[in-house]
This record gives C-alpha cells, structure tokens and sequence, in this order.
C-alpha cells in the first residue's frame, strides 16, 4: 500500500546524510551503517553521552531489515535494551511515514516529550506528531454553544451543578490559550461532565465540512499535522479503532510499530468488539426526550425505564455469576430496548431545526443513537467467531462483544497493507500465531542489566498454597518480615483486589514506614508519592504490573501473591480455551508468563538498580511447568532462604544514601 502525496511525502527528494536511502516508487533501503552512525549521534546529545547498548545497536539493524524488505518483525528486547531509540532511529530514516502505537500513556508521553523530539533534533528533516482520538480534545463548537450563555447547560436542558460549571468556565478560559486543545494540558484535575460537557465523542462530531468551526477544529488540525509528518504516535486504542472503521482515523501509512505488543492481542479483540450498559441508554433516551417534543415523551420515559430493567436484570446475571451470554430476562429487555431506540431515530431525523444551534444538537443526538442501535443488535445477535459475556466496570455491569481470535481478520485487513514492528521486553510464544503472524519468529535482545549479582528472585520454602486456611496470614507474616528488611521500598502486587485491600490493612498496622493503596488516590499522584518517598510501599493490583518505572532509591522490593493466572470463569479465557488443542499451554500459562514477567520488571529498571523479587506461591519453584515460567524471566539468582533475602534487603537499605 503506496501511500505517497507529491505535496507531503515527497518520493523524489534526495536524501540527505541522516536518511541513509535509496527510494523508488517500491523500494526502501536504510543503510545499517548509516543507522547505526545516526544512533550514535541521538545518544551522544543524551544526559552523561549516552551508552553504547550491543542490544539496541542489533535491535536497530533489524527494524532497518525489516523495514527494507517489507517483512513483519516481532522483537522482545528485555528491559534496558533501549527499544525505542532502536525502532525510531530506522523510521527516521526511512523517509515514509511510520505509525508508533503504545498501550499506555505513559509511555505515549515518553515517546512524545522525550524520545522522538531527541530524534527528531538530530535527524532534521524528521517531523514529529501526536494524534489521539477525538473526545481527548476541547470542541470548539461545543464550546462556543456552551459559553455564549451565563447558565451553563448539558445537551439533554439540565443545568450543570455549580462546582462542574466553574471548572467548564476555566477550561473555556484555557481554550482561548491554547494551541492543541489537549485535554492533558490542562493543569487540574477535571471532572469528568465538566469535559463531556466541552467535548464530542466520533459519533457525535458534526464533521469538518458541517461544523461552523470545521476550519478551526482541534482534532481536524491535530490530523493535519499527523498527515504532514513522518512519525506519528498515537496508542493501540486509537490505531484497533482506526482498523474498525475502515482505516479511516490515521493518516495513509506504511508502517507501523506496536510497542508494549503484549498488549495488542486484547486491545483489538475489544475494540473489533463493542461494548453496552444501561447508562447509553439512558443517556439517549434523556438527550432525545429534550429534542423530539411531548409526542415522543412516552417514548423516551420507556426507554429509560427499560435501562433501569436491564440494569438489574444485569446485576442478577452477575451476581449469580452467570458471565456467559445474555440470559432470557436479559434477551427480552435487550429487544425491548433495541425498538424504542428504533423509534426515537425515526422521530429525531424528521425532527425540524430552526438553527445552526438545534441542528448541531440533533446531530449530537443522532450519531450516539446510531450508533447505540447498531450495538444492541451486535449485543442481541452475535456473530461467530464473537463472545458476548457481562464485566462490571465502575459500578455497573456492562455487556462486552469481544473477537475471540483476532488473527484472521488482521491477517487480511492489516498485515497485508502495512509492515510492522511489533516489540515488546515480554513476547509470549504464541503471539505471533494469535495475531496472524504465525510465519514470523520471534526475534530477542536479551537486556544488559546483571540480574545475576544486582538481585534474587525469592520463592518462601514450606509456604502454605493458596487455597490453604492459612494462606492470607502467611502473606502478611511474610510481607512485614520482608518489608520491614527492606526499609519499605516495596511494590506489593496482587491478583485480587479484596484480597489486596485486606493483606494491606493488616501489614499497615504492624509497619513503621508508609503504605499506599491503589485506589485511595489518582493513579498519577500516588506513583507520584510512591517515587518521591524514600521508605514507602505501594500495594496494587493489575494496571500497576506493568508500565510502572520507580528508580532504584525508592524500590528493592517487589511482592507478587500468586502466579497470575486467569480466573476460571473469564468467559473470553474461556472461549480462546475451547478453540485449542490443549488449553493450560496454548492459552493460560503464555498469559500467566507474560504477565508475571512484566510483575518482575518492575524492579530493575536501570544499570545501579538492585533488589529482590518475592512471589509467595511455591509453584514457581515447584510445579513441572517452572521451566517455562522461567524461560521468560531474568537471570536472577533463585533462593528459598528467608534469612538470604532478609540480609541482602538490609545491605542495600544501608548503602541506601537516604536510608536514614
């Protein structure tokens, strides 16, 4: 898929000394040479001159092959290699606009502030972009609509309640400031009806050429720049959407390269999917009620009343643990639904509009309620090859479409019009295969970190298992033991989020040093306190496996519960269960390994970094299928020796410049 713009991407040009190239119509051919001269050059301008990394150097040189050939690459590159210098250097180079897409923030924020603006001041004709979905970004006609009175108001007529309206009021006044419209610049904390008063979503954008300020849109300005530019970075989210919609939210591109592409698997099975609540539908039929006049009121009133009813027919299929499909009550309320919607689309297109106003707020009611319809039929009747299961997120329980197996469709609507990079410091073995590569090996840079003396990996001998009466208190006995040795500096991980809440309640109590708790705080702040602290200890669960970086002074000590295995009743689990041939390996322990090992890296994170790795579950050192865990992990030295751990704890506290 050429993609070339005489006017943007400039097939023609000669390459200067930083490209490296030889470009045809077909043809890209980076110098490896040249790429690794170009790598040399970024890292001499970094902080101390760099270092010279064997790993990353043989990481650049295969980005460069692949790219050259066109062939699809997948690279687990350990942690330290320096994976994103060694896929940026070679998409510089190459003259073609690269998609870089993370799984998280934080490192979309790394990539974006840091990584490729360094790149960028070496290599200069390489042009940089962020590109984010729509509703991360101030609506200007959203915003005008809403500030051109004093009484601040939602689309459905309700008045915005006065602490909301302040914060919309400041970020109006922001909006007169800024250049990008990104939500993330914002300097506090933002409720979230004060955004989704200001903000759109896809389906509720009046589109460059309807919008009063099409001209002058955020996000239409934010795509501009991304067609104009070699490297554009967005997340996973956003480029499984694109592919959703037809390839129609990035610019045209070649190639692409998936960081953290662990994560990809799940991504696009989501995203490929939909997802329903009861809240959608009483958001429309409150939007609609205040557009389609009395007529139309009863409606709208059933509609919400059948959100209601499906809100506790859901919470009953939860509660009773039934995750599988919509159950009977669920199906009736599902149609139910489903007609009604029906009806208020019919009435909201043959509705009047006697202004620019109006008419943008039908369009803002339509899209959503389109949009909603097509869900509830995919929800009412899913397709094969789709799992239907219910998953509570916040308070409520949501209907969730997911792909059970992503790879076919990949295969044909993506691999075969890009070439990608797919990299990640933990590749489970049967990714590739999952995702329609099951051509391409996995390539490894191992990382030059010396786990060997830097740390141990702790396994507790005569450990209770979890399924013991006596387990939970094992933990905690443990954890303060450990803690305690290690001066706090301690990422606590667990499984099961009650299971955390309770373990962390009864350890604080017998600490002298600080416990912080996933939940109890933003995500941000409580990394955040967590850094800045020389003795404190974070507990947490899932997001917090991985994406974590926490230097060295504030972390020796990482805690793991148990193995990370997948609940028993996780109905899409399940159904990638019931299409292998043997379930434990193709499907539970690749996922367990993955995720363990990214548990693991929590802890060095740098060359001075040291410390220990405690996992209370004796199958790590017990069960015939360690070695395959181990395979996947660093090359800690192994012990079962408490009195070990403790005293290696106690060393580093004390050569610890700030342990006192």
């Amino acid at each position: 898929m050429k993609t070339f713009d005489p006017d943007d991407d400039a097939p023609g040009r000669e390459p200067d000394e930083d490209a490296g190239i030889q470009l045809d119509a077909d043809l890209v051919d980076i110098d490896v040479d040249r790429a690794l001269a170009l790598l040399d050059r970024i890292t001499a301008h970094l902080p101390g001159g760099g270092e010279n990394r064997d790993g990353q150097r043989e990481m650049v040189a295969a980005v460069a092959r692949a790219f050259t050939r066109h062939e699809h690459a997948v690279i687990e590159a350990g942690t330290g290699v320096g994976k994103s210098l060694a896929y940026l250097v070679p998409a510089a180079m190459s003259a073609q606009r690269v998609v870089i897409a993370t799984a998280t923030k934080n490192l979309q924020d790394q990539l974006a502030s840091k990584d490729a603006p360094t790149v960028a001041a070496v290599s200069s004709r390489t042009r940089v972009a962020v590109l984010k979905g729509k509703s991360n970004y101030l609506c200007r006609n959203r915003a005008q609509a809403t500030g051109a009175g004093a009484q601040l108001s939602f689309d459905d007529g309700t008045s915005v309640p006065r602490g909301v309206a302040d914060q919309m009021r400041r970020v109006l006044r922001w909006a007169e400031e800024t250049t990008t419209g990104d939500r993330d610049e914002l300097s506090f904390e933002l409720d979230p009806r004060a955004w989704r008063g200001l903000s759109v979503t896809p389906q509720e954008c009046l589109g460059r050429a309807q919008c009063p300020q099409g001209h002058n849109c955020f996000h239409e300005l934010a795509k501009d720049r991304a067609a104009e530019s070699d490297i554009v970075i967005v997340n996973t989210h956003l480029y499984a959407a694109h592919l959703a919609s037809g390839a129609m939210l990035l610019p045209p591109h070649d190639y692409v390269v998936f960081d953290e592409a662990h994560e990809v698997l799940d991504i696009f099975s989501s995203l490929l999917g939909t997802s329903l609540n009861a809240t959608r539908l009483r958001a429309f039929a409150t939007v609609a009620k205040s557009l389609v006049g009395p007529q139309f009121a009863e409606t709208a009133a059933d509609l919400s009343a059948s959100a209601e009813r499906l809100a506790t027919i859901l919470e009953i299929q939860y509660d009773a643990r039934d995750l599988s499909g919509l159950g009977p009550d669920a199906q009736r309320e599902v149609d139910t639904a489903s007609a009604l919607v029906t009806r208020l689309l019919e009435s909201l297109r043959s509705l009047p509009t006697t202004g620019v106003d109006d008419e943008a707020r039908k369009i803002r009611a339509l899209g959503p309620g389109v949009h909603l319809a097509n869900d509830l039929a995919r929800v009412a009747h899913p397709s094969p090859g789709e799992v239907l299961y219910l998953a509570r997120r916040d308070k409520e329980v949501d209907l969730e479409v997911n792909l059970v197996d992503v790879g076919p469709r990949l295969r044909d609507e993506l691999w075969a019009n890009v070439t990608a990079v797919l990299t990640s410091a933990t590749i489970p073995e049967n990714l590739p295969a999952q995702l329609g590569l099951a051509d391409v090996r996995i390539e490894t840079f191992a990382s030059p970190f010396d786990y060997a003396h830097h740390s141990l990996l702790y396994v507790p001998a005569g450990f209770p298992s979890r399924n013991e009466a006596n387990a939970e208190g094992a933990i905690i006995d443990e954890l303060v033991t450990l803690i305690t040795a290690a001066g706090g500096r301690t990422l606590a991980l667990f499984t099961n989020r009650a299971v955390m809440n309770r373990v962390a309640e009864a350890v604080e109590a017998r600490l002298a040093t600080t416990v912080l708790v996933q939940g109890t705080l933003s995500r941000q702040r409580i990394i955040e306190l967590f850094r800045d602290s020389a003795e404190a200890s974070l507990f947490a669960v899932t997001s917090f496996w991985q994406g974590i970086d926490v230097p060295g002074h504030s972390l020796s000590l990482v805690t793991i519960d148990r193995l990370p295995f997948s609940v028993p009743n996780d109905p899409l689990v399940k159904a990638r269960q019931e299409r292998a041939s043997n379930p434990f390996f193709e499907v539970d322990l690749p996922r367990a390994t993955m995720l363990l090992a990214q548990g693991v890296g929590r802890l060095i994170r740098n060359r001075d970094d040291r410390g220990v790795v405690a996992v209370l579950d004796t199958r790590l050192a017990e069960a015939r299928y360690r070695a395959l865990l181990f395979k996947k992990l660093p090359p800690m030295k192994r012990t079962r020796d408490q009195v070990e751990v403790t005293t290696f704890l106690r060393a580093l506290r004390e050569r610890t410049p700030d342990a006192d």
